[in-house]
């Protein structure tokens, strides 16, 4: 019995450590890999019909129907990609996985704070003659089915503070 005990212990630490310790980082990273992310055409995209994944887009642009309408900036594609960077990379456990067209599509994966968990955020800047842009934002989760509305939650969070910036 003293052994169970000791073996019930020993788990209880390791697990402890692997979840509120920064040590615990990297094997629940490996854990839960990324994987390829393949790029993201969002002239054909049609989501799954799970609800972890949250799609905003211009009208027109997206061939799914989105779960919201993007906004338009009054700035040209290259300063809001300028603006979308800073606030990605003002988050926790965010890191860049791929650029494409000459950077105005990039993806991202942010991982959870407690299990690393990886959903990916992909970004898409869209020009609107003749000095304006707006964006498609893709956040998804890898893993799972429902993500408690977490997807949704950043992409307004960002794009609040998008907002806001002058």
């Amino acid at each position: 019995m003293g052994y169970l005990s000791i073996l019930v212990l020993f788990v209880a630490v390791a697990g402890a450590v692997l979840l509120f310790t920064p040590l615990g980082a990297r094997p629940l990273t490996a854990l839960f890999p990324v994987g390829e992310v393949a790029p993201i055409d969002f002239t054909a995209l049609q989501l799954t019909a799970k609800p972890n994944q949250y799609l905003l887009c211009p009208p027109d642009l997206c061939a799914a129907d989105p779960h919201g309408f993007s906004p338009v900036f009054d700035i040209p594609p290259a300063r809001l990609r300028e603006r979308w960077q800073a606030v990605a990379a003002a988050q926790p456990r965010m890191a860049l996985l791929a650029e494409y067209d000459g950077g105005m599509q990039i993806d991202y994966v942010v991982r959870t704070a407690r299990f690393r968990f990886p959903d990916i955020i992909t970004v898409r800047f869209v020009p609107v003659p003749p000095a304006q842009s707006t964006i498609a934002v893709y956040s998804r989760s890898i893993y799972g089915r429902s993500d408690l509305g977490v997807n949704r939650a950043r992409v307004e969070a960002w794009l609040g503070v998008l907002r806001q910036e002058p």
